[in-house]
């Protein structure tokens, strides 16, 4: 019995590495596409990549037999599809697992990765390498490194601004959760002097905020303002960003839509900041 386990065990492993090197074989042929070309083929093989590679095992052995070379060419193809598939298995790839995010860093994809964040054409191929640039750093402090040399932080801000709900909400997202690890004290230092703090009042103030965005900006505040940070108490408190105003609004709101932790956190807020503060607020 169990060399018949063992035996169909081995069967199957065989047979996805089969199909990865198969849809490895497909992809050769992307560089050849043009905007004009059919992308069908190329799309297929990538979404059969995407379904085995998020065992761990499996996406370590993709990076073995070569599979990681069909990135530089899928993330530059004039087809909006294959750039965001292409992220897509990026991102399925690297989370969770340390080996892969730094096969994917030393390969020089941050860089392409945060480009398509800020200006590729396609909204879901933006949306997808911001997933990507999410999974690989989140866990990886060498990660982090690349952010700040590729201006990634910057890269965050103006995501957040986007039209595209998706990307504005993944990048309040992933900014929350780097300003709130630990020993983050760099990241916040970085964030409030590249002016975090006024982009999120401004952001804030917006009749029109989506409730998710508008959840991780407050703790995007919050961890800012930690440990009575004075920097950021100061820049909160600038009376033209008028935050105390905005942040009593949305305390309202949240009370009326019963979100119990949310207002707390905004409560909170508004005294770890304002407190003893309303003459400077009022002046």
């Amino acid at each position: 019995r169990k060399k018949f386990l063992s035996d169909a065990l081995s069967s199957m492993t065989v047979n996805v590495i089969d199909e990865l090197q198969k849809s490895i074989k497909t992809l050769k042929t992307v560089m050849d596409l043009r905007p004009e070309d059919d992308p069908t083929d190329c799309e297929t093989a990538l979404e059969a990549i995407a379904e085995y590679v998020d065992s761990m095992d499996v996406a370590n052995d993709f990076y073995k037999i070569g599979g990681f070379s069909i990135f530089g060419p899928c993330l530059n193809s004039p087809h909006g599809s294959i750039r965001w598939k292409a992220a897509h298995v990026i991102a399925e790839l690297t989370q969770n697992n340390p080996f892969c995010q730094d096969k994917i860093m030393e390969m020089g994809l941050i860089p392409i990765l945060l480009g398509m964040v800020d200006t590729d054409p396609n909204d879901q191929a933006r949306v997808k390498s911001l997933y990507a640039v999410s999974c690989i750093v989140r866990g990886n402090p060498l990660a982090l490194k690349y952010m700040d040399l590729n201006d990634g932080y910057s890269v965050l801000m103006r995501a957040i601004q986007s039209p595209i709900e998706k990307l504005q909400i993944k990048s309040a997202f992933l900014l929350s959760a780097l300003c709130n690890k630990e020993n983050a004290h760099t990241i916040r230092s970085n964030v409030i002097k590249m002016g975090l703090i006024e982009q999120a009042a401004g952001l804030l103030s917006m009749p029109s905020i989506l409730p998710d965005t508008r959840d991780r900006l407050l703790d995007i505040l919050s961890s800012l303002t930690r440990d009575s940070n004075l920097p950021a108490l100061r820049e909160c408190r600038r009376p033209e960003l008028c935050l105390k105003k905005t942040l009593e609004r949305h305390l309202k709101d949240l009370k009326a839509e019963e979100a119990v932790d949310e207002a707390q956190a905004c409560a909170d807020l508004l005294d770890k900041i304002f407190a003893d503060k309303s003459t400077e607020q009022d002046r």
